[in-house]
């Protein structure tokens, strides 16, 4: 047999990682309850120049170029759109998704050391 296949049919175990592994993350709101944001997208103001800077920045592609205030695929909420705008005209309203992402930003601002996995 050739190396690749014998290496790849053997199970890896990493130290750390529970089993079995817990369920996909489901943020909450301020009391705890699950809110749903895969749908979210940002909105577009009437500052909106249509400059088609933000479908060029979309890492999805998911801006349309014909029109910017629909979406032709997934927002991943990566926020390129609302940074790059020279208008400031694309932004949130979902009060859920912005509770998410004030307690990412408040919770996960410290910075990190390198660590070496041996």
């Amino acid at each position: 047999k050739d190396t690749s296949d014998m290496v790849a049919l053997q199970p890896v175990e990493v130290n750390g990682i529970p089993y079995p592994y817990r369920g996909y993350y489901q943020p909450k709101d301020r009391n705890g309850n699950p809110i749903d944001i895969r749908k979210v997208k940002p909105l577009t103001s009437d500052d909106c120049i249509n400059c088609l800077i933000c479908a060029d920045v979309c890492p999805m592609g998911s801006i349309s170029r014909d029109n910017v205030r629909e979406f032709t695929g997934i927002c991943i909420k990566c926020g390129a759109c609302i940074k790059k705008c020279p208008t400031q005209a694309k932004y949130y309203v979902d009060e859920g998704f912005l509770y998410h992402k004030r307690e990412l930003e408040e919770g996960l601002t410290r910075r990190a050391e390198p660590e070496w996995f041996v």
